[in-house]
């Protein structure tokens, strides 16, 4: 699917819109947001709260340097009026709900098996899970993707290749960023596992990178975002109703 979308992708902007600019200021104050709910929760009694803290917001706004450099660098801006909004939202939400549909399986009949009868670490309140999961989403493609990527594109284009927008150093750089996520948060309880939480860890953060750099941040992010609404809070949400 990737690669028919591909082939009649638009040439990338050579600087991101204003509207995308305010749409990115938005994403900042969204993990503000998380920061003051989750701190005002904790105040009021409720424990187990994770708490979306200033470091996570500073890679957030971090990340506005790779939605200034990403036009620089082939990709589409945020908001490139020429990607259809089903191939920037609808394609790769799905693609994270089958990403996430997979892991659910996996949990309930392999690791395990039994009812759930509490919240499970990677479980967090509703409605708190949504702004928790939302600001997640975006740390973690702040961090492996937003920022790496188009920061050494840039740097990597400019003073050894003569072209900030060349497709062999991105797919390098995709090929390597994607493989950080997958090692970090590896499955060890038996090689089966390790060997499934490899694989689609892989693939989910490599299809990222691919979305990103065919349809712009927001496709790729769409797809954790789809994985993280089944994941942690639907999932959290149905356990959280049962008991």
């Amino acid at each position: 699917m990737i690669q028919a979308e591909r082939q009649t992708a638009p040439a990338a902007l050579q600087k991101p819109g204003r509207n995308s600019l305010l749409v990115y200021a938005g994403f900042v104050g969204l993990g503000l947001l998380t920061w003051l709910t989750g701190l005002y929760l904790t105040g009021q009694g409720n424990t187990g709260i994770r708490i979306f803290g200033p470091e996570e917001i500073g890679m957030i706004l971090l990340g506005g340097v790779g939605i200034w450099l990403a036009p620089r660098t082939g990709f589409p801006d945020l908001l490139d009026a020429r990607i259809p909004d089903q191939q920037r939202f609808l394609c790769p939400f799905i693609i994270g709900l089958g990403f996430a549909g997979a892991d659910i399986a996996v949990f309930k009949l392999v690791m395990h098996p039994g009812p759930v009868t509490e919240m499970m670490p990677f479980m967090q309140p509703f409605p708190y899970s949504v702004l928790l999961y939302g600001s997640g989403a975006l740390y973690t493609d702040t961090l492996y993707r937003l920022i790496p990527i188009p920061v050494l594109m840039w740097v990597g284009g400019k003073l050894f290749l003569k072209d900030a927008k060349n497709e062999h150093l991105f797919w390098g750089l995709a090929v390597l960023t994607s493989l950080i996520e997958p090692i970090d948060q590896l499955i060890t309880d038996s090689p089966e596992l390790i060997l499934y939480s490899f694989i689609t860890g892989y693939a989910m953060n490599l299809l990222q990178a691919l979305y990103f750099r065919q349809s712009g941040f927001l496709a790729g992010l769409m797809i954790r975002f789809g994985h993280y609404t089944l994941w942690h809070i639907l999932f959290g949400l149905w356990v959280e109703l049962l008991n």
